[in-house]
């Protein structure tokens, strides 16, 4: 995974004219772009997969860090690469230039996996967020962690299953020191779970959300937060509070370990993803939503947009709340109609069972939430 700095006079341009330089005449360049990022390409079935997956990327940072601050002047530009027009090592490369570009080139083909795949957007991201907020000389201070963390969780999110497998792997490595994992910069070529598991562990510490996204805020910044984490950690429980950081971490560890995996949401966080994906007022054209949606089925671009969110769907349901389960489900029975069937009618009814899910799933969550506030009173 290399990684390198440089000044170049426009990233967007020399990427845009790398892949055209190489697209033949069976292939169009194609480009789908949403507030952070703007993916660029020879296949638009690829070009929309990017796009969402880095959509779930933005939403997953969220939770870790101060959304406004995600809001950059600039894209990241994510350029697609067939292999054979591959200039770097490993599976990505992030550069930054000046003006607060930055550039994400995947080696696109069938060896990257969707783990790199969602690492990679995070580091990019991550770049990015440390010079709009930092300026110029963020990277050089921004350690590689937060990326890693945040790109593992996303991946889990979308695969729920393999939490145990990477678990697992993880017994067998080398835990790493507290500083050691809080010193290493994000351009290092080590990426493994550790990050995403002391991620974990600082929120089973009985941290809140609050103090989780200012102590990441902190490091991200450049700031040693050792001291403060310990302050925070250790004190929180009697039998930690006389151990140093690393005998926490080492104890933390093992305990994630053994826990059981839990991949099932949240009620509330499965309902914004499933309206997420059902809400097609960012899609090119307007008033567009899913009654209307039939109507665009010839529309190439539309169809690699639905196709994309179909495929996330099918990666995500397995994490889906019980309660949400059936609207998920009945969603993507309307977009696999709208990709693959000609007939108006299946559509329709496929919309109305969605629909019907979807408010239902609704009333059994606030029927749930309107008992369990009445048991705390």
């Amino acid at each position: 995974m290399a990684s390198s700095t440089g000044k170049v006079i426009s990233l967007r341009f020399l990427a845009l004219l790398l892949l055209v330089s190489v697209s033949d005449a069976k292939s169009d360049l194609r480009s789908a772009s949403n507030a952070q990022f703007e993916i660029i390409g020879l296949h638009g079935r690829s070009v929309g997969y990017v796009e969402e997956l880095s959509r779930h990327i933005v939403e997953v940072a969220g939770r870790y860090l101060d959304r406004s601050a995600l809001q950059f002047p600039q894209r990241i530009l994510v350029s697609l690469k067939p292999p054979e027009y591959v200039n770097f090592e490993g599976d990505y490369s992030v550069r930054f230039g000046e003006r607060g570009f930055v550039n994400l080139d995947l080696r696109w083909d069938e060896s990257l996996n969707l783990l790199t795949t969602c690492r990679a957007l995070s580091e990019a991201l991550l770049v990015r967020y440390s010079i709009f907020n930092y300026g110029q000389a963020g990277p050089n201070f921004l350690p590689k962690w937060p990326a890693t963390a945040i790109g593992t969780k996303a991946y889990i999110v979308l695969r729920p299953a393999q939490s145990k497998r990477l678990i697992d792997w993880t017994e067998f490595t080398a835990t790493p020191t507290v500083g050691s994992l809080l010193r290493r910069k994000w351009n290092e070529p080590a990426a493994d779970l550790n990050a995403y598991l002391f991620l974990q562990a600082i929120e089973r510490g009985g941290l809140d959300r609050r103090r989780v996204r200012s102590l990441m805020a902190q490091s991200i910044a450049g700031q040693d937060v050792a001291e403060e984490l310990a302050g925070r950690v250790l004190s929180n429980s009697p039998t930690t509070e006389n151990l140093g950081l690393d005998d926490w971490w080492r104890a933390s560890f093992q305990e994630l370990l053994t826990l059981p995996v839990e991949p099932m949401e949240t009620m509330e966080d499965s309902r914004l993803w499933i309206e997420a994906l059902a809400d097609l007022s960012n899609a090119e054209l307007k008033n567009l939503n899913l009654s209307r949606l039939w109507h665009e089925r010839e529309n190439e671009a539309m169809r690699e947009l639905i196709n994309a969110r179909y495929e996330l769907l099918k990666l995500r349901i397995l994490r889906v709340n019980p309660a949400y389960f059936n609207a998920a489900r009945s969603l993507g029975a309307l977009f696999e109609t709208y990709l693959a069937s000609e007939r108006r009618h299946k559509y329709i009814f496929n919309l109305t069972v969605f629909l019907g899910d979807l408010e239902d799933s609704r009333a059994l969550q606030e029927k749930v939430e309107e008992a369990l506030n009445r048991d705390r009173r």
